[in-house]
């Protein structure tokens, strides 16, 4: 089964994307894949249903271009709100804080996993490389 890893850079905290995810989708297309963190406090997973798939390479694509920092927050969502990306520039040194929210699919209120990864500008490039591999080509979010 293919996965995309994310490893934080200051600790051995890891959000993994599994599955397979069919090459060609269009429109209203979807598909499922699993989304889940691992750290030394907390191990979540869930089933992410999405269309578009290929929107979460082209954040990731947004991330790297973007490498030397920006104002605010950038963001993606699933379809039905499983899963939720939130990166920052961090600090000056190149470090962009991923806010990863995962939640429940059955009752999606009923529980919430949040953490936070530290990744370096300089790892950027190949996260966004994992992503299409994983996803598919990147288009226009």
């Amino acid at each position: 089964m293919p996965d995309f890893l994310i490893k934080d850079a200051n600790s051995s905290t890891t959000f993994r994307f599994e599955g397979d995810i069919p090459a060609g989708l269009t429109g209203y297309d979807g598909c499922t894949f699993s989304a889940s963190v691992s750290s030394h406090v907390l191990s979540a997973a869930t089933t992410i249903y999405d269309i578009r798939p290929d929107h979460w390479a082209a954040f990731f694509n947004d991330l790297a271009v973007h490498w030397r920092g920006w104002q605010g927050v950038k963001d993606h969502e699933s379809l039905e709100g499983h899963l939720r990306i939130e990166a920052e520039a961090a600090d000056s040194l190149g470090h962009i804080r991923l806010r990863m929210c995962l939640r429940g699919v059955d009752v999606p209120n009923l529980w919430m996993a949040e953490i936070s990864l530290v990744v370096e500008a300089g790892q950027l490039d190949n996260l966004a490389r994992q992503a299409e591999s994983f996803f598919g080509t990147a288009s226009p979010a």
